[in-house]
């Protein structure tokens, strides 16, 4: 998923603070199917929803361009699919460098939802007096920034916390951190698939029962969540599968609890 996709003839190009921006057609389709519940609204509220996830990953990928541009290296940002790739060239020198990379992304993300908060509060241009159209488009804005990003962060490859985890288990555990950054992935990404098809059991019988449970801005699972983590899950095994060598444990009782 991290692989820059092939250039097409339909490809929109341009550049933004100096940084080569791709958009791959692929990523229309993408935003138009994760956002295909807002059609019962209207198709300009879908149009709003494509801007809003446009806007909002060219923001995230900007950070980690930014990040790059910051330590040495120039970067090119791809979008596609259902989501976007910041490649750097070259790539910057250090581990810490990398993590400050990595988190700039998610931490765009949060700094605009910081703006819109603050801006709503001063003026209320976001609730629902301003009409609906523009109360879902900030709505919009707070959950792909908000939401997305914490989603982001956690520690599933290859999102941006999956690849902080590796270079943090590398930089503790050496060869074998790898493996064991595989290993948290894997773990993680199944307990949100398992969470998301549970939501989705409950939706289906009424919603009585653990999404009642939950607060009110605590993410819904989804059964395209659990598909996507499942995803996600299964090539973590295969990216441990393919680290099985070249990693040793320093004494006899150094194997964490999850690898005796």
């Amino acid at each position: 998923m991290l692989a820059e996709p092939d250039r097409t003839a339909y490809d929109l190009n341009f550049r933004l603070f100096g940084f080569p921006v791709r958009v791959h057609p692929l990523f229309w389709l993408g935003a138009v199917l994760l956002g295909a519940d807002y059609l019962r609204l209207g198709i300009e509220y879908l149009v709003m929803w494509v801007v809003v996830v446009f806007v909002s990953i060219v923001l995230h990928e900007s950070g980690h361009a930014v990040a790059y541009r910051r330590f040495g290296s120039s970067a090119r940002v791809v979008l596609w699919v259902f989501g976007g790739v910041t490649i750097g060239n070259p790539e910057v020198a250090t581990r810490n460098q990398k993590v400050l990379v990595l988190l700039a992304g998610p931490f765009a993300g949060f700094l605009l939802c910081g703006v819109l908060y603050a801006s709503h509060l001063a003026t209320g241009w976001g609730s629902l007096t301003g009409g609906l159209f523009v109360a879902s488009f900030y709505s919009a804005l707070i959950f792909v920034n908000l939401y997305w990003g914490v989603l982001n962060l956690l520690p599933v490859f290859p999102l941006d916390g999956g690849q902080v985890c590796r270079e943090v288990c590398r930089s503790r555990w050496g060869g074998r951190g790898v493996r064991i950054a595989y290993q948290v992935s894997i773990g993680v990404a199944v307990a949100v698939a398992a969470y998301g098809i549970l939501c989705e059991i409950d939706r289906r019988s009424g919603g009585t029962g653990l999404l009642a449970t939950l607060p009110w801005w605590f993410p819904r699972g989804s059964l395209f969540s659990a598909l996507l983590f499942g995803l996600l899950a299964y090539q973590s095994y295969r990216l441990l599968r393919l680290s099985g060598g070249g990693y040793y444990y320093d004494a006899p009782g150094d194997r964490l609890p999850w690898e005796r």
